[in-house]
């Protein structure tokens, strides 16, 4: 048999894959058997996977932050919201025919699924109240009276009301040209027990697009349910671009192998792990989150890089005279242990992230490590029983053969080599280190969040973002409510508690990222203002506390300023965007007022409002981000300590990893995409693909030495044995995921770069960094010989 020196310096475990081979082999058409009906049960399922979006999915439910939301979501409101905004293209709102269109969209709201009814924001909504001060004193009504009809009469009644009302930036835009319909979602019904369909709602209101947009009027929609479905819409071309990288990917392989059957089963085994994948997450109750959509390529492309591994092996042997069984036999106990070894490596990549505590991340660890957990079965025992009944006929051999001089005996491989001797590894290692420090230096850099305006996982072309840009520009709350909630140690009409508020407003509104700040505080100044006669003097909080008490009169809780005993005031603020800096920025002005005021009667909670949960959301992802990768690297130590028997090797293996894995960040930074929620997959990849290249070539290397040669000739003789299929795969991956570049989605293209980077950076660490590194570290004691 070719070959026979396959073990790497685990007795134990070179023991155990020849007892697998020799099994798989005995069994091999029981055992096809048993893998077809698996496939077919699983994938039968995988076709009833379904996309499942949540926006209580991305809620970090531990946090400090979350606990304050939950609290007060049902007094104040949630932070699922959607606006549709009716917008004028020339004209203001006073007009009849808008009128009637603004009435019809308030009546059409109230019938989709899942809305708050009670959250209904609108002029047209009863909530919408103004107050005003006559020599009567107070009097006011609803800004659009029920007896409204579109007349002249009317909404002159109406311009009116909404001059008294401070609606103007909140419900019409600051220009008088448009106005909004706001409204929250309840993701799961109360009654039913049943959860929103994301899905349905983005055809409601893209419905409501095509209904009221015309010549005259602009249709503008914002939300977590509109962005969802659009990122759903996205992932249509998403699916087609990865057409375009299996393409790629089988027009390359061919070209590698020269065999269009070993390209088919190649190709269809890593297809086989996403089928078996998807259909056991359906099986678990999961589905397929839109902003997780990228996770099954992750798993396709781990999958062709150990299936070209197993089928490069394969076709060694029977270049060497192995008939197809045997040579299936021998690649299995070639790779199975560092195959296996990087497969857990990569499950070790995606479990880690589950270390933040989001419930979507969870669900994507959870699909990710399924995936790779598969792999182990697919890749590591059907393909070698299909290689197994495989046949090459002497032609075929014949130009294996020749490839295999051409390609795995290249007079490359020995100029890579030469990267094992000392002298030649110091400029390597020096290059090496320097990458390193800028990778740490810059992710410093590295925002975690959202990095830009809008929604980052969109093209900033998008309609979504243009339309987040407009609303911003013509209203003054912004899409986006930071909401920090004020416990009262007293009453609420008293002097000091409102004043404390009030100042905490002023210092807000300071703030460049900061639209506007609303709170009962700011409504005692305005009304206080009504109750002096309309003299702007009084436009402050009285320190009377009946005149305080009287400012608050008639608003009503439903006005969602104070909970029904007030002691409790949400101050919303609105900002310019979500950005991570944003955010930051009013945490840090919320913590430095407390701590300049920590007599006030007021003490301030973090966080509510969409924005409090990016927050927390990001604080959850900084928090476990160093703790994720220290985890990463443990893991992937013990990985490598217990399949090489060796720290010095080990050490060879994960330090390349971690160069390439810290400059990631530093690559993340440089391209201004932020570490998110949607990014963290990928990120995770990158670790593992790396360990997958450098234990492959390894492995080999290895046993080389163990056959006593020295260092440089071993590696080269790794080299010859999986070097062609490392950088194949890392080329091959590459040129496949840079097509992703030209994606219309965003979060797809960015995603696209980071992977080309990391697929042949890691390619190029394992066979320029990982040599370098030996040529120091690994000594002949430190590759065990093999037992006779």
């Amino acid at each position: 048999m070719p070959g026979t020196q396959h073990g790497e310096g685990f007795p134990a475990l070179n023991r155990l894959a020849d007892l697998l081979g020799r099994w798989l082999i005995a069994r091999r058409t029981i055992l096809l058997l048993v893998f077809a009906g698996l496939t077919l049960a699983l994938g039968y399922f995988a076709t009833q996977v379904t996309f499942d979006a949540g926006f209580e999915k991305s809620i970090p439910g531990g946090h400090d932050y979350m606990k304050v939301y939950r609290q007060y979501a049902p007094i104040f409101g949630g932070a699922n919201s959607v606006t549709v905004v009716l917008h004028r293209k020339t004209g203001d709102i006073f007009e009849p025919e808008f009128m009637r269109a603004l009435e019809r969209l308030t009546r059409t709201v109230y019938s989709i699924p899942g809305v708050d009814q009670g959250s209904i924001g609108s002029l047209f909504a009863p909530t919408a109240i103004f107050v005003t001060v006559n020599e009567e004193g107070f009097t006011g009504g609803r800004i659009v009276p029920a007896t409204f009809k579109p007349r002249p009469d009317d909404i002159a009644t109406v311009r009116q009301n909404l001059l008294k009302s401070g609606e103007i930036g909140r419900l019409v835009s600051t220009d008088l040209h448009g106005a909004l319909v706001r409204f929250e979602l309840v993701e799961v019904n109360p009654i039913t027990h049943q959860r929103v369909d994301y899905l349905e709602i983005g055809k409601r209101l893209e419905a409501l697009r095509t209904e009221f947009q015309n010549d005259d009027l602009d249709v503008q929609i914002i939300g977590f349910a509109k962005f969802i479905t659009d990122v759903i819409d996205g992932a249509r071309v998403v699916f087609l671009f990865f057409g375009v990288a299996f393409i790629i990917t089988a027009i390359l392989l061919y070209f590698f192998c020269g065999s269009a059957v070993i390209t088919i089963i190649a190709l269809l085994v890593a297809l086989d792990a996403v089928v078996w994948q998807l259909g056991i997450i359906h099986l678990a109750g999961y589905g397929i989150d839109p902003l997780s959509i990228l996770v099954p390529f992750l798993i396709f492309s781990i999958g062709v890089s150990h299936a070209v591994q197993m089928t490069n092996a394969w076709r060694l042997a029977m270049v060497g005279g192995a008939t197809p069984a045997v040579a299936a036999l021998e690649a299995f106990r070639r790779l199975f242990i560092p195959g296996t070894t990087a497969l857990l490596a990569n499950a070790v990549g995606f479990a880690v992230i589950m270390l933040i505590d989001i419930p979507i991340i969870h669900e994507l660890g959870i699909s990710a490590s399924i995936g790779v957990a598969v792999m182990i079965i697919t890749n590591k025992f059907l393909l070698p029983a299909l290689l197994s009944f495989l046949r090459m006929s002497p032609a075929q051999l014949r130009k294996s053969r020749v490839r295999a001089e051409r390609w795995d005996n290249h007079s490359i491989w020995k100029v890579v080599s030469a990267c094992a001797d000392r002298r030649r590894a110091i400029p390597i290692l020096l290059i090496g280190f320097i990458i390193l420090g800028l990778g740490v230096l810059a992710r410093n850099q590295l925002i975690v969040g959202d990095a830009g305006a809008g929604a980052p996982e969109l093209r900033p072309t998008a309609r979504y973002n243009l339309d987040i840009a407009s609303i911003v520009a013509n209203f003054n709350v912004g899409i986006d409510e930071f909401t920090v909630i004020a416990e009262l140690t007293g009453d609420c009409n008293n002097f000091d508690s409102m004043y404390a508020l009030d100042r905490y407003a002023v210092a807000l509104e300071s703030l460049p990222s900061v639209k506007s700040v609303d709170s009962l505080a700011r409504q005692v100044r305005v009304r206080n203002i009504g109750n002096s006669e309309g003299n702007p003097r009084f436009n402050e909080i009285p320190r009377d506390p009946s005149a305080i008490g009287g400012a608050m009169r008639n608003m009503e809780l439903n006005q969602k300023y104070f909970n029904r005993e007030c002691t409790a005031i949400p101050v919303r603020v609105f900002t310019v965007d979500h950005r991570a800096s944003t955010l930051a920025e009013i945490i840090e002005a919320t913590k430095r007022f407390e701590k300049e005021n920590q007599g006030m009667p007021v003490k301030l909670r973090l966080a509510a409002g969409n924005a409090g949960v990016m927050a927390a959301t990001n604080e959850a992802v900084e928090a476990a981000r160093d703790r994720m990768l220290l985890t990463l690297y443990v893991a992937v130590t013990v990985l490598c300590f217990v399949t090489f028997l060796s720290w010095r090797i080990t050490a060879c293996i994960v330090i390349p990893l971690i160069f390439v894995s810290q400059f990631a960040e530093a690559v993340m930074a440089w391209l201004g995409i932020g570490l998110k929620v949607s990014t963290l997959p990928v990120v995770a990849l990158g670790a593992g693909v790396g360990v997958d290249y450098g234990i492959y070539l390894f492995a080999r290397t290895q046993a080389a030495m163990a056959q006593g040669l020295a260092l440089r000739d071993a590696f080269l003789r790794g080299l010859q044995q999986a070097g062609t299929a490392v950088v194949f795969t890392a080329l091959t991956m590459t040129v496949g995921v840079a097509t992703w570049v030209f994606s219309p989605l965003k979060l797809q293209a960015d995603m696209g770069l980071l992977l080309a980077y990391m697929f042949f950076l890691n390619m190029l660490g394992a066979i320029l960094i990982l040599p370098a590194l030996a040529s120091w570290l690994v000594r002949p004691s430190a590759t065990p010989a093999l037992p006779k």
